[in-house]
């Protein structure tokens, strides 16, 4: 047996010595990894092989060192230390996974079944919905067998850290320990103490009412001895005079004893008010018209085919199953121009314990989109109400328009309570009209590129309000930088304002005075002693009554273009306290970037609504997430209320010119019948009558001017933080105001004034 020993480690010491010994392990790790290419053996091991035939390398190349320096590279603690870190990447290679459409891909993970199993079980979890707890866990597990090693080489180092670190926890508990027996100490002294001091402060409160009681009977009796002396008053009339002198002393004497007692006046709400402001709101009854929807267009609808809807669950379920990714469409609800089916992924094994990923379903957008011949394809990965299941949207071939008439006739809004503002929206996935409330919301921010449908549905909100509610309701500001989107409502009587506002200075001095209106509002709130609008009208209902505001801005970016960072003001500070006052603000923009939806302007509008846009950027601008650049166009919306989560799809009305026309013919006649209350504007006359009321832009600029000998355009826009259109106009007015002098090319002006 030794000999034949001897000439096995002699045949091992050729082989390894041999000049083609790095040729043979090649070799052999190459057989070793060819299995990653079956399918079965990635599903299963994942990257195992990999692994297997590096270290299978590495232990080959420690023999050859050994062997030819005469050293023992290959003890047991490094072959165990070689298999405890294989181990330690196997599972690290389990937390991993491989999102790829290409035919070589992990659908598991990147160490297979067995490797995500010793990663993530039993839980399961995902990048998606992984918490606090799982990377703890994941990294425990990876780390685990590296302690292993280091208690295999340095175990007295090991000891020596586990005792002191279980001493300082020792101490810290003994120490908290003390901290919370002193603390019981304490409570149970106070209580005893409170008590005798209660006992005391009665005892002295009832003292100081006695000496009170004899000071006043002393002087009522002093009264009464004058007047039996002099015979001076005889009659019960003066007697009784002085009486309530003597009631009015007491009364003093009590009021400063603030302790005990509180005197309050009721006073009335018009007394001592600045302007009496209040009777801006006096209620008036007028007679309005009753608004007829009869004329409004009606178009013709189609239903879906069910051959449609039955070829396009085949085309799904085909094309997930090609692909290896196993799932069934139990429902499906159809919209006006969506359809939406509810995809239920499968089983993996035949013991039905663990179901296909979501993430397989998602990788597989492309080849559905293929499939079906249509790009705009959204998935909903979590379906509100609805388990196991998630959604597919997909554009109908022969889409339905939604008619304005359809969803405000939906419900009897004239005198219904449960929409203060209703504002139509369209029609939802499932068919139903949706209608919301502006009031709840409280403030709207909508983004779309051109041709979305953004100034439809910016109309179909008017035209809602205007076929629903009063002038006594709400009354309109509506600000149209482009000039021709609103002025259709110029000569309704709902309109606060005396035109449509065009202008971007006029659209400042417009909204400085909403925000001194609502200032107003806030005073008058405080004197009747509410808290808001609807408290204020519920109280106030015989007498006054206030209307709610609606602040309509039709395009955004060209306002913050020329004056955006007082625009950027007074619409956060109107969407900051105006709910309370029943002022309402809806903000649209075709160009919904950062430099124009601001951080501010976003936090203080949760409600918000995207049609298309060209990037998931600007998705993400507006809706804090992807989906938007997948909508189909034509009112085809997202909805992002403030009370839920989930956004919801949803086909705009169409609101063509004639039913516009219609609706405000209705109002026009009404509109120079009745003088009703409007906007006060302030506007102040400045040298050049260009600076507009609110805007400290000159007054800064006249400051930089001081400041330096030269003055440029370029400075302006940095210093003022505005564009270069603001800029260049005020350094125009300082040039007709002699501060600086004319311009040359390239070269800044010189200030003429010191």
């Amino acid at each position: 047996m030794e000999k034949n020993n001897n000439k096995l480690l002699v045949r091992i010491n050729e082989l390894v010595l041999n000049k083609n010994y790095f040729l043979y392990i090649l070799l052999l790790c190459t057989i070793i990894t060819s299995p990653i290419i079956f399918s079965g053996v990635r599903d299963n091991l994942g990257l195992a092989p990999v692994i297997l035939s590096s270290s299978f390398s590495l232990v080959s190349i420690l023999l050859r060192y050994s062997i030819r320096n005469s050293t023992n590279y290959l003890s047991y603690k490094n072959i165990f230390s070689i298999i405890l870190i294989n181990f330690s990447l196997f599972i690290l290679f389990g937390s991993l996974n491989y999102m790829s459409s290409s035919r070589f891909s992990f659908d598991y993970s990147f160490a297979g079944k067995y490797g995500e199993f010793l990663a993530k079980s039993p839980y399961y979890w995902s990048s998606y919905n992984a918490s606090i707890i799982n990377y703890i866990d994941i990294t425990f597990r990876i780390s685990f067998p590296l302690f292993v090693i280091l208690v295999i080489y340095k175990p007295d180092m090991v000891k020596k850290i586990l005792f002191s670190f279980i001493k300082s926890i020792t101490n810290k508990i003994f120490e908290l320990l003390k901290i919370i027996i002193k603390k019981i100490d304490i409570k149970k002294i106070k209580p005893r103490r409170n008590f005798s001091q209660k006992i005391a402060n009665q005892n002295l409160v009832i003292k100081e009412q006695t000496v009170e009681d004899s000071i006043e009977t002393k002087k009522s009796d002093e009264i009464i001895n004058k007047i039996n002396k002099n015979n001076l008053i005889t009659s019960s009339e003066e007697f009784s005079d002085n009486q309530t002198e003597v009631l009015d002393e007491k009364n003093k004497n009590i009021i400063k004893d603030n302790t005990n007692f509180e005197m309050r006046t009721i006073t009335n709400v018009n007394e001592d008010f600045e302007d009496n402001k209040i009777d801006k709101f006096r209620y008036e009854k007028l007679k309005w018209p009753k608004i007829d929807t009869t004329n409004l267009m009606v178009s013709k609808k189609e239903e879906l085919s069910k051959e449609e809807i039955s070829d396009t669950k085949k085309i799904i379920i085909n094309t997930l199953a090609a692909h290896g990714v196993n799932t069934t469409i139990e429902k499906h609800t159809s919209g006006p121009s969506v359809t939406m089916y509810q995809l239920k992924p499968g089983w993996v094994d035949e013991n039905e314990k663990k179901r296909v990923k979501v993430e397989q379903v998602l990788r597989r957008e492309k080849d559905l989109a293929l499939a079906l011949g249509s790009p705009n394809i959204r998935f909903e990965a979590v379906l509100d109400g609805v388990q196991n299941s998630m959604g597919i949207e997909i554009p109908n071939l022969s889409p339905n328009t939604v008619d304005f008439k359809e969803v405000i006739e939906f419900e009897n809004l004239n005198n219904s309570e449960k929409y203060l503002l209703p504002a139509p929206l369209g029609q939802g996935m499932d068919g139903i009209p949706r209608i919301i409330d502006l009031s709840k919301m409280p403030h709207l921010l909508v983004a779309g590129s051109t041709g979305s449908g953004k100034s439809v549905f910016i109309n179909s909100i008017i035209t809602g309000l205007l076929s629903t509610k009063k002038p006594d309701d709400v009354r309109m500001i509506l600000i149209d930088p482009k000039r021709v989107e609103l002025t259709p409502y110029a000569n309704i009587p709902h309109l606060y304002t005396e035109d449509v506002i065009v202008d971007t200075e006029k659209a400042v001095s417009v909204l400085t005075a909403t925000v001194e209106e609502m200032m107003v509002r806030f005073k008058v709130l405080e004197k009747v002693g509410v808290k808001n609008i609807s408290d204020f009208n519920k109280k106030m209902s015989k007498s006054h009554k206030m209307w709610n505001i609606l602040v309509m801005i039709d395009e955004l970016a060209d306002l913050m273009l020329q004056a955006g960072s007082e625009i950027e003001r007074l619409i956060v500070r109107l969407a900051q306290l105006g709910r309370a006052t029943g002022i309402h603000l809806v903000v649209a923009t075709q160009r919904p970037s950062v430099d124009v939806v601001t951080g501010l302007i976003k936090a203080n509008f949760p409600s918000r609504v995207s049609f298309a846009v060209m990037s998931q950027i600007d998705s993400r601008t507006v809706l804090d997430g992807v989906g938007a650049e997948k909508l189909i166009g034509k009112g085809d919306m997202l909805f992002s209320p403030i009370d839920n989560a989930q956004m919801s799809r949803i086909q705009g009305v169409l609101l063509t010119e004639n039913d516009i026309q219609s609706i405000t013919s209705q109002w026009e006649p009404f509109n120079k019948k009745y003088s009703l209350e409007m906007l006060e504007i302030t506007e102040e006359d400045n040298i050049n009558n260009t600076q507009i009321s609110g805007d400290s832009l000159y007054e800064q600029a006249l400051d930089l001017s001081s400041q330096s000998k030269t003055l440029s355009t370029s400075l302006l826009q940095r210093r003022l933080r505005i564009g270069y259109p603001r800029a260049a106009r005020l350094m125009d007015e300082l040039e007709d105001n002699g501060i600086v002098g004319p311009g040359e090319a390239g070269k800044p002006r010189k200030v003429l004034v010191g």
